[in-house]
């Protein structure tokens, strides 16, 4: 038996026929008959057709005491609340089967092996191998001189924990593995704001990364969920976490502008059999089928594609430069994606082709053949081979369908750059009246400006063919949001020496995590229809609401007789300096009242707390997540809360970390009512004011113009991202007044699918 390295995992028997029975099959196939696998599961017995294997040895997770202790001890921490919605984010006793399993699997190993043991491997159980897994890859994929391999993700996402590498060769993983356990064993997980395994694991990691550890991260370019799918393994294995994973619309995976338009066509126009040529990995696939089933209850996809069957010939013949994709994997994507929606009682077909596009074309013209396996394309995404001659085939052949959309038309950029004339076999046949057969008058042409960059230059952009000349033209998904890039806006070492005092000031009065709950959280911003939703205030007050504040809207409420539970705090810049509303900030608060808790950031200017501790006030201290505090070694295990460029966002934050879920928001309107009377007049900055923007308004049709500012659009666009990850945020979120905000949570599915309740349950 190979004692280099030894696979551990776990599952309750209950979900044998989910993936258990799928995770050890493909394990036997795929992977070498020499390595072990440890499979913990919770729950006996196993069925009597469980796949047995010299190299699998099975164990009850449940003769774990230590595991048993801490499940009663904690029962009540199951992400359960009294009405049984759920937060997987509070389910402690769910997450601590994986780390228990984890820590008597290196038990065994180490009672095996002894001082020889060397890798443990993690993998999730509801994965399945769908390539040969060999020595030589699992030598490229786990570093010998590294302690721990993981699968790191940036943008504030924890660790990706479905595959970790744990190397016994030295003592400093076993000590490692001890403090981890003992987060559980110690109760100490449940101080954390997330009891998830591998929010505990990047605390935990950090802290040994700071004294020596050394770690190897498998996906360090990860900015979205998907790492497993960037790291080695990925490609021969296939992380089921379902459609919420592999659909997202133009999601995380989606950072490109044209696949957004893409999937923002596919819903506008109400496509349900889709034709792609060029499947490659399928995540555009996934995405189409998503963005269909959001006008459809059914859906059929198609899709053509070399494959594995691509080599190094048909690369340089059609000017590929990525990477290939076997066909079983994407098959394995849209089963899964399939029965997914199979318990939504929605329908998913699909049909893959292998092969050269030029031959697989040809059942568009056998009748029969489309009848049988449901060819009826509405729309087709052209982004097969790049040669003329292969694009120019491929149009041919689809001439007909309704919308037809082409990938990769090249135009210049700022400095009048383009890509090698042989990646523009799109720009050729689209500006040679696509080959001849332009049907002047029975169809449309636009091209779609996406301006995404082309490596070496020039802009990448989507070619469009509507030959059905009813539809409307497709949507414009580039006005809004009109991006801006906040910074912060004083220096990171005054905002560093801020932190220092203010946390001396604080007196040990930090706002700290609490288990979720289901009080209601009213935000009020300082919008001009604040004032409008006065009454509503009162009435969500008087149902036990906890009103919270910002500061410019502080005393417009207790003018009114509303008094604040508590007011948000957080500007590092000078107390006596006018904010960017013209109003002096000492005078903003030049009133504390003593039943309103003054929430104040540590990075806020420490003038601020003085005035507030000289006047009696109530202060709270809290850490806001910004690069200047992460950089900072005194707050490693301190507590940072996100959210956003602006007090407004980061109340969210903070409601989220005090136990709230359900927030009323009240005043984000982001803009000035009507046109502003100083409209062409410039900032402090010298730059212009105002910018003027529109939101398709979903109920007219069309276009409501707002006047907003860069301050003032940050917030917007902070919201509007809060909006898009609805399927990761566990919160029900309504919006109340006029505005951009409120605009843009009209035009979302927010309304209709409130996320908490969704995602949960009643």
């Amino acid at each position: 038996m190979n004692k280099k390295y030894t696979v551990v995992t776990s599952f309750p028997v209950s979900l044998w026929d989910t993936y258990g029975e799928k995770f050890l099959n493909s394990f036997i196939e795929y992977w070498p008959k020499d390595i072990q696998l440890l499979c913990y599961c919770d729950g006996y017995p196993l069925p009597d057709d469980a796949p047995q294997a010299d190299n699998i040895k099975y164990f009850d997770l449940l003769d774990n005491e230590r595991l048993l202790e801490f499940k009663e001890r904690n029962k009540q921490f199951n992400g359960k609340a009294g009405d049984n919605s759920y937060n997987f984010h509070q389910d402690a006793v769910k997450f601590s089967h994986k780390v228990y399993a984890q820590s008597m699997a290196m038990n065994y190993l180490l009672d095996r092996d002894g001082g020889n043991a060397q890798w443990l491997i993690w993998l999730d159980a509801d994965s399945v191998t769908y390539e040969p897994i060999t020595l030589e890859l699992l030598g490229k994929t786990f570093n010998d001189e590294a302690d721990v391999t993981f699968l790191g993700r940036k943008n504030a996402y924890a660790t990706c924990s479905s595959l970790i590498g744990f190397n016994f060769n030295t003592n400093v993983t076993e000590v490692f593995m001890t403090d981890y356990i003992n987060y559980y064993n110690s109760d100490e997980v449940l101080k954390l704001q997330c009891f998830a395994d591998n929010f505990v694991f990047d605390r935990i990691r950090i802290i040994h990364e700071a004294h020596g550890m050394v770690t190897q991260n498998l996906t360090e370019e990860c900015e979205d969920l998907d790492a497993f799918d960037m790291c080695p393994l990925g490609h021969h294995i296939v992380h089921l976490k379902g459609n919420k994973k592999y659909a997202a619309g133009a999601g995380p995976n989606f950072k490109a502008r044209r696949y957004i338009d893409l999937c923002a066509m596919v819903k506008h126009y109400e496509r349900k059999n889709i034709l792609e040529i060029g499947t490659w990995n399928g995540d555009t696939a996934c995405a189409m089928i998503h963005s269909a089933f959001e006008a459809s209850d059914k859906v059929h996809y198609t899709g053509i594609d070399l494959f594995e069957d691509a080599n190094a010939e048909t690369d340089e013949k059609e000017f590929n430069v990525k990477k290939h994709y076997t066909k079983k994997s994407v098959e394995l994507k849209l089963l899964q994606l399939a029965n997914e929606y199979a318990k939504e009682n929605k329908e998913l077909t699909y049909y893959l082709m292998k092969g050269d596009s030029k031959e697989k074309l040809k059942i568009l013209k056998d009748p029969a053949l489309c009848n049988t396996y449901n060819i009826k394309p509405d729309i087709v995404f052209i982004d097969g081979g790049h040669s003329i001659e292969t694009v120019r085939h491929d149009y041919e052949m689809c001439k007909d369908i309704p919308v037809i959309v082409m990938d990769d038309y090249y135009t210049q950029d700022e400095k009048g750059q383009l890509p090698d004339k042989n990646f523009m076999g799109v720009n050729d046949i689209y500006n040679d009246n696509l080959g001849g057969t332009d049907r002047t008058g029975e169809q449309r042409r636009l091209i779609i400006s996406t301006n995404d960059r082309v490596a070496g230059g020039g802009f990448v952009n989507l070619a469009v063919i509507l030959n059905d000349t009813s539809l409307p033209n497709p949507p414009d998904t580039h006005k809004v949001p009109v991006q801006v890039s906040p910074r912060d806006c004083v220096p990171p070492d005054n905002i560093q020496n801020n932190v220092r005092e203010n946390v001396e000031m604080f007196d040990g009065n930090m706002v700290e995590r609490c288990h979720w709950h289901h009080g209601k959280l009213v935000l009020a911003s300082a919008g001009p229809s604040l004032e409008d939703n006065l009454d509503k205030i009162r009435e969500l007050q008087k149902e036990g609401a906890k009103i919270f504040c910002v500061k410019h809207s502080h005393n417009t409420l207790i003018e009114n007789g509303i008094i604040p539970w508590a007011c948000v705090i957080l500007d590092p810049r000078p107390f006596e300096g006018v904010s960017t509303h013209g109003i002096v900030r000492k005078e903003l608060l030049a009133n504390p009242h003593p039943d309103v808790r003054y929430l104040v950031a540590s990075m806020t200017n420490v003038e601020v707390t003085k005035y507030l501790k000289e006047k009696d006030a109530n202060v709270i201290g809290w850490h806001a997540y910004t690069s200047a505090l992460t950089e900072m070694e005194e707050l490693e295990s301190q507590q940072l809360i996100t959210g956003g460029t602006c007090s407004a966002m980061r109340t969210i934050g903070i409601g989220h970390t005090l136990g709230f879920r359900e927030f009323h928001i009240f005043g984000m309107d982001c803009a000035h009512p009507g046109v502003p009377e100083d409209l062409e007049e410039a900032d402090m900055y010298g730059k212009k004011k105002w910018l003027k923007i529109g939101i398709m308004n979903p109920e007219t049709k069309e276009e409501d113009i707002f006047y907003t500012t860069g301050e003032l659009l940050a917030l917007a666009q902070d919201f509007e991202a809060l909006l898009a990850r609805e399927d990761q945020v566990d919160m029900d979120i309504y919006v109340y007044g006029t505005g951009v905000a409120p605009s843009l949570f009209r035009g979302s599915t927010y309304e209709i699918k409130p996320n908490f309740k969704a995602l949960y349950g009643e």
